[in-house]
């Protein structure tokens, strides 16, 4: 092993180790959170000020989220609209959600059932207790926290099936 290596190893591991170590001793400091864009949108939807986001609001934003996003108004989007709207609404298309969270079946389309159903399953992961009303408390993640796998439904039978 060349010395290089070593020195490289060694100030990795001293580097990890600072950090961690600071975090884990400092009890005062700062927890770290994170909002995502889905989120940022969601939050849009309280419309009564309860700070809460009811199944009722949610349907009521998704709507309207659908027709701005849907600007020539012919029932689905295209990949210029929805990469519009990520811009707008999401804050950039590299962001995310991506079009392809929305468009399962690849065929370069967004559909109005594809758009309400991939927001519709956002909404769920975000509803934690399942109450059918996200707080504030269950948009907010600590970073590095993962959320628990979810299995999408699909869409669109698999080819050949």
């Amino acid at each position: 092993m060349s010395i290089r290596t070593i020195v490289v190893v060694t100030c990795a591991a001293l580097s990890l180790a600072a950090c961690g170590g600071r975090a884990a001793q400092d009890r005062t400091a700062p927890i770290r959170a994170l909002l995502s864009a889905d989120a940022l949108m969601l939050v849009s939807f309280d419309t009564n000020g309860d700070l809460g986001v009811s199944r009722d609001e949610a349907e009521a934003g998704f709507a309207r989220e659908w027709t701005r996003a849907d600007a020539d108004a012919n029932g689905s989007l295209s990949p210029i609209e929805f990469s519009n709207w990520s811009n707008l609404v999401m804050g950039g298309s590299q962001i995310g959600p991506y079009r392809l969270d929305f468009d399962r079946n690849v065929d370069n389309v967004i559909t109005r059932e594809e758009f309400d159903t991939e927001l519709r399953a956002r909404f769920s992961q975000y509803d934690s207790d399942e109450s059918g009303s996200i707080s504030r408390t269950e948009f907010v993640r600590l970073v590095g926290q993962a959320r628990p796998p979810q299995q999408r439904r699909q869409l669109a039978p698999p080819i050949g099936g």
